[in-house]
């Protein structure tokens, strides 16, 4: 049985449908998506429903789970309108839709057990994940397949595979879009996708810049296109430089988004994005 295994799509349409349109011509039997859909882009609900057609096992990932916890008190918060943003645009079947999916699944597949997880809550920092707290959660699988950090990783642990197929949307491990076809018979066989992101780059910024997210979050929609571009994590780079210069303190929102405009002007001065 051969499966795309696809995650983190945070709402680039542009990854998707090359993942898609790849994985037909190689005549993929079913489709797995490990959560991190939507925000961080323009696209939710056209997303929501590719990921429901194609889904034939899709889990939740921490984005959704923003989603179905919002809070309005938060959002004139810099660092929260990307989750308002992609709130307001979804409508009721998306929403209801995403309430529907598990957090994590375990099937059966020629006779390997495979863990289905986002990943996030095994998070430890950057690539790292805790595969010792998913053994001890999960003990009885062969293969755990898991997303959220974006970036490609195949690693035999204590007996068992650890696959994270990279990131459709916004990769932090090079200029690809990546998504991998599994193919389980007799053995097990891994095919890791890969799609240049310059190929499309040029029309997603147009579109991007156009949009009403990036009018509303303009520092964060700069972020998320430099990391689609370059293949380096900006984003997750400029929250661990904003959250050192915070150091835990409370700010009124008017604080809070001044220090997040300061921060960005010394990320982008210091920061070397090739």
């Amino acid at each position: 049985m051969k499966i795309a295994v696809l995650s983190d799509v945070h709402s680039n349409i542009y990854g998707l449908r090359l993942a898609l349109e790849d994985s037909k011509r190689n005549n993929v039997d079913k489709y797995i998506f490990l959560g991190d859909y939507i925000t961080d882009g323009y696209i939710t609900n056209e997303i929501i429903d590719l990921v429901k057609l194609y889904g034939d096992h899709v889990i939740i990932g921490n984005r959704e789970k923003y989603i179905l916890n919002y809070d309005p008190s938060r959002c004139e918060y810099s660092n929260y309108k990307t989750i308002s943003c992609t709130y307001k645009s979804l409508n009721s079947d998306s929403i209801n839709y995403i309430k529907t999916l598990k957090e994590e699944e375990i099937i059966d597949v020629n006779n390997y057990k495979i863990l289905i997880t986002h990943g996030d809550k095994y998070f430890i920092e950057s690539d790292n994940i805790d595969y010792d707290g998913i053994i001890n959660d999960h003990e009885d699988f062969d293969i755990c397949l898991f997303g959220h950090f974006h970036m490609y990783s195949d690693v035999l642990y204590k007996g068992r595979r650890f696959i994270n197929p990279g990131s459709v949307g916004i990769p932090a491990d090079g200029p690809t879009y990546k998504y991998c076809i599994l193919d389980i018979d007799n053995q097990i066989k891994l095919e890791l996708r890969k799609f240049n992101t310059k190929d499309t780059y040029n029309e997603l910024l147009n579109e991007f810049i156009e949009s009403d997210y990036y009018r509303i979050n303009p520092i964060w929609s700069n972020l998320v296109l430099s990391t689609i571009k370059y293949g380096k994590d900006c984003c997750y780079d400029f929250i661990k430089l904003f959250n050192k210069r915070t150091n835990n303190r409370e700010y009124s929102v008017l604080e809070f988004n001044k220090l997040w405009e300061e921060v960005y002007d010394e990320f982008i001065s210091t920061y070397k994005f090739e």
